[in-house]
């Protein structure tokens, strides 16, 4: 067991050095959450505690919108990664902020075992070497074949203890309330529509929201869930009504769908591209919206409802991000129909089309986060090929 006086000794130390020093948010949540954790006062160590205690906010305040805690955290995790980076500091007790938790762990480095010298004997020398040559030719036969560029994109989920969570959009469906009733309904309308009623009573109506997944997000769903049982990557599945912040949190999530999902629209509604939905004269115009471009409008569809025949073309948004709010790494497919959603699937889990967009991203771009805007042609009612019309990534 680490002495708890090592442990404050070592605090002050790192609270004292550069890194820490300018940022006095950081130190008084660090030196918090160690005084507790040596204190054995896990309890407190929750983020609304913290955010009251340390941060002097409200007991009650609304941690989703105020995110003060999380965002303290992570720039604590960076900082106490500077400052164990820097050279001398090898041998020094560890303190650390795990992800997603605020209770401090406290270990020590253990150094290489020194070999002492031993003197090689002349024998050893041809046996050693042919030994070398064995192993060389035997890394020849196992070696990993290179990733294709579909990997490398879910490569920072894949990495990631436990499971991944998908979240499907819903749609909103309305019945009867009674069988008798849907079944005069379903009678007339085959034999005689023009003996339908003007009108239905509201209280006959019953709204359904959380019962019926749209055929273009279940085939986006197959498509990415097969995807991770071939890389052997547990997943669950949930809809968006059931799903909550806290379930975003503890794993990361693949969200699928727009307009019907309300958490694709959250997390991407700060991104540089989202989706935009208005009425003009009764009809709908729904777009990709570019943030750093607001004039730009022609990624839109208009007048498509209820006539899906009409369209020949889709616009999607897939995207990679690691999450501000959840802390979690977040993929998403989401297209203005479902015809881009189910193209945007296709895109995340064909190396030949995602390779159409590799000569727009910047080196390095496998561990950062990227959005892609895909055009997706529409052919007698099913997804082709997506294209790639713009890339961004940061």
């Amino acid at each position: 067991m680490i002495d708890a006086a090592a442990v404050r000794s070592q605090l002050d130390r790192v609270l004292a050095s550069d890194v820490f020093r300018s940022s006095r948010r950081c130190q008084n949540l660090l030196r918090h959450v160690t005084e507790h954790t040596l204190a054995g006062d896990l309890a407190s160590l929750k983020e609304r505690t913290l955010g009251a205690v340390v941060f002097g906010r409200v007991p009650d305040y609304d941690t989703n919108s105020d995110t003060v805690v999380r965002t303290t955290a992570g720039e604590v995790r960076k900082k106490l990664a500077q400052y164990y980076q820097t050279p001398g500091r090898e041998g020094e007790l560890r303190i650390s902020l795990p992800a997603g938790s605020y209770v401090a762990e406290f270990h020590y480095v253990e150094a290489p075992p020194v070999t002492p010298t031993r003197r090689w004997k002349p024998w050893l020398i041809p046996a050693c070497a042919g030994l070398a040559v064995a192993l060389i030719l035997a890394a020849m036969l196992l070696v990993r074949p290179a990733e294709s560029v579909v990997e490398q994109f879910w490569r920072p989920m894949l990495d990631v203890p436990g499971d991944v969570l998908f979240c499907l959009g819903l749609q909103r469906a309305y019945n009867f309330r009674s069988d008798e009733k849907q079944i005069q309904f379903d009678s007339m309308l085959q034999q005689s529509p023009a003996s339908l009623p003007a009108a239905i009573p509201t209280n006959q109506i019953l709204a359904i929201d959380d019962r019926y997944v749209a055929l273009g997000d279940t085939m986006a769903l197959v498509n990415l869930a097969g995807f991770l049982e071939k890389h052997s990557k547990p997943y669950r599945i949930r809809g968006v009504n059931s799903t909550t912040f806290a379930d975003l949190r503890e794993q990361p999530s693949v969200l699928i769908g727009a307009f019907d999902n309300e958490w694709t629209l959250r997390s991407v509604g700060h991104l540089r591209y989202t989706f935009q939905r208005t009425f003009v004269d009764g009809n709908e115009i729904a777009m990709v919206r570019d943030r750093d471009h607001p004039e730009k409008t022609d990624w839109k569809l208009a007048g498509f409802w209820p006539d899906w025949n009409s369209i020949s073309t889709d616009y999607a948004i897939v995207s990679r991000v690691l999450d501000v709010n959840t802390e979690r790494m977040t993929v998403i497919t989401a297209g203005i129909t479902h015809f881009g959603t189910v193209g945007g699937g296709e895109f995340l889990t064909t190396p030949a089309y995602m390779a159409e967009a590799i000569p727009q991203l910047p080196r390095g771009w496998q561990r950062r986060n990227v959005q892609i805007v895909l055009r997706i042609p529409v052919v007698r009612g099913a997804s082709g090929r997506p294209h790639v019309l713009a890339t961004y990534v940061w």
